[in-house]
């Protein structure tokens, strides 16, 4: 890796108590290489180039309506990154691999998604598209475990080698790491907390967040679009609101944070019910650190504070006690940092495997074609 000057040296440590040379320092050398990282959602897809300490060079959002095609979300992906790469100079041969962050249950193996939102991106062949088109090594991981990846290495969590992260968008998941490990589980679906299904009536079951619905599961009462169905439903039935049927959520947070009636009391009602679902993971894996993602908490502490609030009062005193409840260090760009994490962790430990004395070409094409061979 050296050779490859993807690590450098920074300096001599001190000897061992047995004498003999002091070890080396080395770091990684951060514009030695690139890392193109993909995240790809329901309506859109975030493209980003970045150096090997996650540094983003550049990155651009891409709309399409949503269900729209894996070949179609491809060409547009292809198109904006080769005029990308002409337009910012960048040295092809340097760009070490492809991250990929999406949701959906991922089949490792094959390198397609199991289980998926929409039937055309169902066993389509992910990878393998990616890796004929960019004649690079791909990686894909589910978009709420790629974020996981990236707090856990480059974000609020790079001090811990435990935590959980929840992240709550169009529905509710979480990622774990456990001893430095991400815990993917025997079919990839690890975290899916969404799909946990309600069985009986708590606090704020019956309130403006489940009004005219009846909620089967966390992932439908905690989705963004509860709140927004909230305020509709508030707004009718009579609250004083600056907010109109149409508020976003940025509208509903700004509002919250003027003490609006309305989007107070639908705050305390999520942070609540948001806060039983945190308080039962802290239960299960007994983190040192648990990060809240999302739109809700990214330029706000409202949310948070209301999570912090309910899951100081859990039952089991120790484990609420000792873990610490943050927003993402990373906000929007985490699916992109943690792809890029994806490449990083396969390269490192690629090295790892090679054996001692193996003549290591300098050039970054000759070390990409290893790479991709290996995964064939």
């Amino acid at each position: 890796m050296i050779a490859l000057n993807l690590l450098i040296e920074v300096g001599k440590g001190d000897t061992t108590e047995r004498g003999g040379r002091k070890e080396v320092l080395l770091m990684v050398n951060p514009q030695s290489g690139y890392v193109l990282s993909i995240q790809i959602e329901r309506d859109f897809s975030k493209v980003g180039l970045l150096y090997l300490n996650s540094n983003i060079i550049f990155s651009e959002t891409l709309f399409y309506s949503n269900g729209s095609s894996p070949q179609h979300v491809f060409e547009s992906i292809f198109q904006f990154v080769q005029n990308a790469f002409a337009e910012y100079r960048i040295d092809q041969e340097k760009i070490l691999g492809i991250g990929v962050g999406l949701p959906g249950i991922i089949d490792y193996q094959s390198g397609m998604l199991r289980e998926a939102e929409t039937n055309s991106w169902q066993g389509f062949p992910i990878k393998e598209t990616l890796q004929q088109m960019f004649e690079l090594p791909v990686f894909i991981e589910n978009d709420v475990k790629t974020l996981t990846l990236g707090e856990y290495q480059f974000g609020a969590g790079r001090h811990d080698r435990d935590l959980v992260c929840i992240w709550v968008g169009n529905g509710i998941g979480a990622g774990i790491i456990v001893d430095g490990h991400l815990l993917r589980g025997v079919t990839s679906s690890a975290g899916e907390i969404g799909y946990n299904e309600l069985y009986f009536d708590i606090s704020g079951m019956r309130s403006l967040l489940t009004s005219g619905i009846s909620p089967k599961d966390w992932g439908e009462i905690l989705s963004l679009s509860s709140i927004k169905r909230a305020i509709r439903q508030g707004l009718q039935d009579g609250w004083k609101s600056t907010l109109l049927p149409t508020a976003s959520i940025a509208d509903f947070l700004r509002a919250a944070e003027e003490n609006d009636p309305l989007a107070v009391h639908i705050a305390k009602l999520y942070g609540n019910l948001l806060g039983k679902v945190c308080t039962n993971l802290i239960y299960c894996f007994n983190p040192p650190l648990l990060v809240l993602h999302g739109a809700l908490f990214y330029n706000t502490s409202l949310i948070a504070n209301e999570v912090r609030r309910h899951v100081a009062h859990g039952i089991l005193r120790s484990p609420v006690e000792a873990v610490e409840i943050q927003a993402s260090k990373l906000a929007e760009n985490a699916v992109l940092v943690g792809a890029a994490a994806l490449v990083f962790d396969y390269y490192f430990h690629f090295w790892e495997k090679l054996p001692i004395g193996s003549q290591i070409d300098e050039r970054y094409r000759d070390a990409r074609k290893k790479l991709i061979n290996s995964l064939n």
